[in-house]
């Protein structure tokens, strides 16, 4: 019957270690004077990005390590791995949390091992959002904006929220649907590719996946 016991009480302790015990968020924040990029590295967290009405950078979150540097130009956000875990990993929803001020006029860079990566309210100028499993969806508030999406697994949706946009597209999808509304002047069009100009054509938008579905409206 001890054993049992000692067994039960083992079981237990190992179960809780793995478990999030309604940590609370932790905020950091960072000037933006002077810096031309912004490099997030999410690993297998998921990622969500904003645009918003305040002047610095804020990153928040409640399970992930971070660690935020300044280097010469940019900034660099990365999400460290555990060193030591003991018993399942039971928390599913680990987020990082990104707010971006609205006039920011330098380049975002997103690379993940996998997890999602989602934004929204975009007023960024050149975003880059690179994985290599996970689900990629980016909305813009007001779009003015190179992109560059690509992902070995999964798919990639882009809301430009604009009737006219200024805009050369490529999209490639090795397995997977091509959905696109915009009214392009196609160039190149067939189920594993579509390139087309609209307007000016003044910012380029180039996403790929291997096996996923594009959505672009």
């Amino acid at each position: 019957m001890k054993k049992v016991f000692v067994c039960l009480f083992l079981s237990a302790i190992l179960l809780c270690s793995g478990c999030s015990a309604g940590e609370g968020s932790k905020v950091e924040t960072a000037d933006l004077d002077n810096i031309d990029s912004i490099y997030i590295d999410h690993g297998s967290t998921n990622v969500h990005i904003k645009s918003v009405d305040q002047s610095q950078l804020e990153i928040s979150h409640q399970k992930p390590i971070i660690d935020m540097k300044k280097e010469k130009s940019g900034i660099a956000i990365n999400v460290k791995k555990r060193k030591f875990h003991i018993g399942p990993k039971i928390n599913l929803n680990k987020q990082l949390q990104v707010d971006i001020p609205k006039d920011y006029k330098g380049k975002v860079i997103i690379n993940g091992g996998s997890g999602n990566i989602k934004a929204e309210g975009l007023e960024t100028e050149y975003i880059e959002a690179i994985s290599k499993s996970g689900d990629i969806s980016l909305e813009f508030e007001s779009y003015h904006s190179h992109v560059q999406a690509k992902t070995a697994s999964g798919n990639i949706d882009l809301s430009v929220n604009k009737k006219n946009p200024d805009v050369h597209l490529t999209t490639k999808t090795a397995s997977g649907r091509q959905i696109v509304t915009l009214p392009l002047s196609i160039s190149r069009e067939n189920e594993k590719e579509i390139e087309g100009t609209l307007g000016d054509g003044t910012y380029d938008i180039k996403i790929e996946t291997a096996s996923g579905n594009i959505t672009v409206e």
